[in-house]
């Protein structure tokens, strides 16, 4: 007797998983259906060979010179959309253009691996099939700093200047930052788990925060499916991409750059600005500033301190020419 009721009870509870988990499925696959329709891609789906990129950008603002191009690159388990607040005041005085690496934002799934150098790869082709033609002052985030600084040495002549908006340096791996929360909520992505939970989860991050400056459009797509699968790729990924970085040219000649890091009392600080200072070594009209009230995201918590930096590299770049 005793027997049968531990089956029973094990079949039961079998089935009530099994019922849980297809109502989640169901859910997240209806609620970014409905994110989808709500939310169309601001910009131009452009194919790099099989697959689609999406790409954002402004007009040459009246009577401003023809060139750099801004074009900005965003960190791990970010879009485009993470410089809504900073692309409007940057396309008063240039032209700029924000992307959304694959998979996430509204850009295609891709089947290659997403390592920086292949990020880099679609990168390179995305501007060239969308028309937008170099000099560049690239700006990267977080991961996206290691993007940039990779594309200035793969393509050397269509940078000419660079703004690091706390960057990662390649000389220190980011993989043990990643909680083991995130990784399970990477996992059960399908399961609409994220979806639910990211608000309470990752209150702290400003996709997911209740006072987030944000468009409600990114908490809607960075919940989806196929976005979080592209970030468990990059994650997947990123000691691959530290060690391409690793393995490029590292001096930057005297392209103008500025690197911004958040002020902090945080005991890990004093080897943040280290690398920050490492950064900023590599070009000779490197220079570092150093950002008060702001965490990771500063250009989300202080954008305009990404736009003066830009504002700063550009006009550099404009007087040397």
């Amino acid at each position: 007797m005793t027997g049968n009721l531990l089956l029973d009870l094990l079949v039961a509870a079998v089935a009530l998983a099994a019922l849980l988990a297809l109502a989640g499925a169901s859910y997240q696959f209806v609620a970014s259906r409905r994110a989808e329709r709500m939310y169309p891609p601001p910009g131009r789906l452009i194919d790099v060979g099989g697959y689609c990129l999406h790409i954002q950008c402004s007009e040459r603002p009246e009577g401003a010179k023809a060139a750099p191009t801004v074009v900005m690159d965003a960190g791990i388990g970010e879009c485009s959309l993470g410089w809504s607040l900073v692309q409007p005041e940057i396309a008063r005085f240039a032209r700029v253009c924000t992307y959304d690496r694959a998979g996430l934002g509204w850009s295609d799934p891709a089947p290659t691996a997403r390592t920086s150098r292949q990020i880099v790869k679609d990168l390179h082709a995305l501007l060239y099939r969308a028309g937008v033609e170099p000099p560049y002052v690239m700006v990267g985030h977080s991961f996206g700093g290691l993007n940039v600084r990779l594309y200035a040495s793969q393509f050397p002549e269509e940078v000419v200047g660079l703004v690091h908006v706390d960057s990662a340096n390649e000389s220190y791996s980011i993989r043990n930052i990643m909680p083991r929360y995130l990784k399970l909520g990477l996992l059960t992505a399908f399961l609409g788990i994220p979806r639910l939970f990211a608000g309470f989860v990752l209150a702290s991050n400003p996709i997911f925060a209740a006072d987030s400056r944000y468009p409600p459009a990114y908490r809607a797509i960075a919940t989806s499916t196929k976005y979080l699968n592209a970030v468990r790729r990059e994650w997947s990924a990123v000691d691959e991409s530290w060690a391409q970085a690793a393995a490029t040219e590292k001096s930057l000649g005297d392209r103008p750059l500025v690197a911004l890091l958040p002020a902090s009392e945080h005991e890990l600080f004093p080897l943040a600005k280290r690398l920050q200072v490492d950064l900023v070594s590599r070009s000779t009209r490197g220079k570092l500033i150093l950002v008060e009230r702001s965490g990771h995201h500063i250009q989300h918590d202080r954008p305009e301190m990404v736009v003066e930096a830009v504002r700063e590299v550009v006009e550099a770049v404009r007087q040397m020419n």
